[in-house]
């Protein structure tokens, strides 16, 4: 731990939680509108209504202060998401109509976050810090999407449930991402009916 990280504290009374919190959330707003790059520590502090020097009190630097915001945004979406999935009867007999609420989840949980999921998209491919902890939440996915499958397995035509969870949350992933963060030029709902009747058709007898 270097000699600056000795110096950043963690806050224990409400009024440092809900400064840090401010610092948090102000870069998160700066990230997604004016990018990383283009955002300052000096930037930031102001946006939270802090002195740049408090600013430092709780993070080193700009990165420091980055993956924090990516830490909430990941549980933020994960919250999001599995309040959406508690609300899905895994027993219904109407697949289709099952995945389709579940693709719709995640597209509405994913269409919070458009700004800062560009800004992800550039630091993942630039940060191999970053990567590694977006790697691991994306193998957090995964492990949810597996859990999602056994609890339905009795029905299920898979028999490799593992691989078939992988194949699933990539698949759903990058179409989910395509639709929330890119222009396309086939509509969303055909892209949607499409996407979910090819899971229908590769998981259910």
């Amino acid at each position: 731990m270097s000699e600056m990280e000795d110096k950043t504290r963690t806050p224990r009374q409400d009024r440092s939680i809900k400064t840090k919190e401010a610092i948090v959330q102000a870069a998160m707003r700066l990230f997604s509108e004016k990018g990383y790059h283009q955002t300052n520590t000096k930037q930031i502090a102001a946006a939270a209504g802090v002195s740049t020097g408090s600013f430092y009190s709780y993070f080193i630097d700009k990165r420091a202060v980055f993956i924090d915001v990516l830490k909430n945004y990941s549980e933020a979406l994960l919250a999001r998401i599995e309040a959406y999935m508690s609300e899905i009867n895994i027993q219904s007999p109407d697949k289709y109509a099952l995945l389709s609420h579940l693709v719709d989840s995640l597209i509405l949980s994913h269409e919070v976050y458009t700004g800062f999921h560009k800004e992800l998209s550039i630091m993942y491919l630039s940060d191999g810090g970053i990567k590694e902890l977006m790697d691991a939440q994306y193998e957090v996915g995964r492990v949810l999407t597996l859990q999602y499958l056994q609890m339905g397995k009795d029905e299920l035509k898979i028999t490799d449930l593992e691989a078939a969870a992988f194949l699933v949350f990539e698949s759903i992933s990058a179409i989910v991402d395509v639709i929330a963060f890119s222009s396309h030029r086939i509509g969303t709902d055909r892209i949607k009916s499409e996407l979910v009747s090819m899971l229908v058709g590769y998981l259910y007898i």
